[in-house]
């Protein structure tokens, strides 16, 4: 083993600095360019051929990519190779019908159907189909352990990619309602049995109920989470919008994507890693033992799981399932990382191998599922190309100056409330805020309160940038509607929670993010509280290591917030009133820094606004 590692180790380092090969040109013409290089490079690879065969899983996840890519692009290259497939193999499925992998090729063989209408591409895919659905219906057995009739059920999360979009496809082509009915309902029995309702993710099986790392996280596989996340897509392209059971896979997709948002903002480079919930842990299941092994412990990104979450942002913010204002950025950054992967020759790289729980691989490691995982998340770029998300801008007159402090003397500060343990000075005309051996968090409250109408500017300059958070409160109250100082409020000495998650209504933008523990975070974020609801990831704000003195603008007109820094927008959001009541009106104002942070602020002016 200690070979194996140092080995691997070697490998990270080797390749790790040597596959960027793409820019950050993000134009149709472009990705189009990207997705044929790695097609061309895939296609000369045949290795694999005799090992797995065309028409298994792994190449069946390929061609269900390029047939997106075909869909995408229109490129008829890419339509005549997956039609020669299918003829050298007289559009049949491998034997063993009832296993969900082998039917996966059956998708491409409909969707070439429905393009040429060619009944040879039909009927045998059809027979196997009816096939599983004529068995005499018995009674499913999703268990996987102990149940030596596991692959003819949906016993493990991967057979959710396979064969549900299958059946749904055939529904599509016939319109005869019990293809759509049998994919519903045995997609609803597997995730049942296999999903952790508190984590939001799927087990690949059961032999994972109960498993933990050495740090006591569960084990949750990227991949197989992607299979789900990716056959979830495909099953609600084709489930009608009246159909009963659709909202529960529209849920499934839903849930899933948030925790996969939350996972994605954990990572250094907005990529996924093999085992979701324990980042950098590799490990076997020992079958013998049934026990859960590590082997090793790097962190890198799990580029196949990672582009079948890119691919369902992307659709979901297409489809209107997703909120651009949470899903866009993190996925355009998950895109741009993922072609830093792609080798000049065409090759997705950090791919993991065939397997079924968070094993070892390296940036050359590449297979044809993660190529086709790879061209599903570009081909749903590629839609998201062709319609932006277009964000209204704000716009508003200034009426008259509410409140003006240079921060001159020190009388200026002589009402302004200080939480926490901290120092609030004026030294050389600014407002400096630090914590003195950076004992703790803090807020420094404005005293006047804010209209619900009003721009606010200033300048802020950061005199330590090792760490840092710098932290805007603005519109907030107490959720009995009373002043924030009000005596019946709960005390408050810096705490996070007790501005976010206690008894206070607000909205907070974090537009500086240098955490010791979390150093490149990409966006700045606007929250609306109480409850700590992120409603935006938006631009990149302060830069980390930046001295310069940058200018700061926050406008909120009725319900649509904006932020600036130095005329550069970072945040446009409007709030509906679906999340956490209609948008927070008048209220206090304050500056907040974690406990690392020392800056400085001077000239804050505020005017009313129509």
């Amino acid at each position: 083993m200690r070979i194996y590692f140092l080995s691997y180790i070697f490998t990270i380092v080797q390749f790790g600095f040597s596959i960027i090969a793409y820019s950050q040109d993000q134009s149709i013409e472009n990705v189009f360019e990207l997705m044929d290089k790695v097609i061309n490079w895939q296609n000369q690879q045949t290795d694999h051929v005799k090992k797995y065969t065309r028409t298994n899983w792994q190449f069946a996840t390929y061609y269900i990519g390029m047939m997106k890519a075909f869909k995408a692009t229109g490129n008829k290259d890419y339509q005549d190779f997956l039609y020669n497939v299918g003829e050298d193999h007289s559009w049949e499925t491998l034997p063993d019908m009832y296993h969900a992998d082998k039917i996966a090729i059956g998708q491409v063989y409909l969707d070439l159907y429905q393009q040429k209408g060619e009944d040879t591409m039909f009927k045998n895919i059809k027979w196997v189909l009816d096939a599983n659905l004529l068995r005499n219906k018995p009674i499913p057995d999703v268990r996987f352990k102990d149940n030596p009739y596991r692959h003819e059920w949906w016993s493990w999360c991967d057979a959710l990619f396979m064969a549900p979009p299958t059946f749904a496809k055939m529904y599509q082509i016939t319109g005869e309602e019990k293809y759509l009915d049998y994919a519903i309902d045995h997609w609803l029995i597997t995730t049942d049995y296999l999903w952790d309702k508190k984590e939001k993710l799927i087990y690949r099986d059961d032999r994972y109920f109960g498993k933990k790392t050495s740090s006591g996280k569960k084990i949750f596989w990227s991949r197989g989470n992607g299979w789900v996340f990716g056959g979830l897509v495909h099953m609600l392209e084709i489930i009608p919008k009246n159909n009963p059971k659709r909202k529960l896979l529209q849920d499934q997709f839903q849930k899933m994507a948030y925790k996969l948002l939350d996972l994605q903002e954990r990572t250094s480079d907005g990529l996924w890693r093999s085992n979701l919930l324990d980042p950098g842990i590799f490990a076997y299941l020992n079958r013998d033992e049934n026990k859960f092994i590590e082997t090793a412990k790097i962190d890198v990104p799990e580029n196949s799981g990672s582009a079948f979450f890119c691919y369902g942002f992307a659709w979901g913010i297409n489809n209107g399932l997703l909120d651009p204002d949470l899903y866009e950025k993190p996925m355009v950054r998950a895109w741009e990382q993922l072609i830093k992967h792609v080798s000049k020759q065409g090759r997705i790289g950090y791919v993991q191998p065939v397997g079924k729980d968070p094993k070892p691989y390296n940036a050359e490691s590449w297979q044809e599922f993660g190529t086709g995982a790879f061209l599903l998340a570009a081909s749903e770029y590629v839609n998201y190309l062709r319609n932006p998300i277009k964000k209204n801008q704000i716009s508003f007159n200034k009426e008259s100056l509410f409140y003006e402090n240079n921060f001159s003397t020190a009388n200026d500060l002589s009402k302004w409330i200080l939480e926490g343990e901290a120092k609030a000075i004026v030294k050389d005309n600014w407002l400096e805020i630090y914590s003195p051996n950076e004992k703790s968090h803090h807020v420094f409250w404005c005293p006047k309160e804010f209209p619900a109408n009003f721009v606010a500017e200033w300048e802020i300059q950061n005199l330590n940038t090792k760490a840092g958070l710098c932290i805007v409160f603005f519109s907030a109250k107490g959720i009995n509607g009373l002043d924030v100082m009000h005596p019946s409020q709960k005390k408050r000495f810096g705490v996070f929670n007790q501005y976010t998650k206690s008894d206070l209504n607000n909205y907070h933008i974090s537009y500086y993010t240098n955490n010791p523990k979390k150093p490149n975070r990409p966006f700045a974020h606007l929250r609306k509280n109480k409850g700590f609801i992120t409603v935006q990831y938006g631009e990149k704000g302060i830069d980390a290591k930046s001295t310069s003195i940058h200018k700061i603008r926050l406008v909120k007109k009725e319900n649509h917030i904006s932020m600036s820094i130095d005329n550069r927008e970072i945040i446009n959001w409007k709030d509906i009133g679906f999340k956490n009541g209609g948008p927070h009106q008048e209220g206090k104002f304050a500056f907040r820094q974690m406990q690392w942070s020392h800056f400085r602020y001077r000239d804050l002016k505020v005017w009313t606004i129509n």
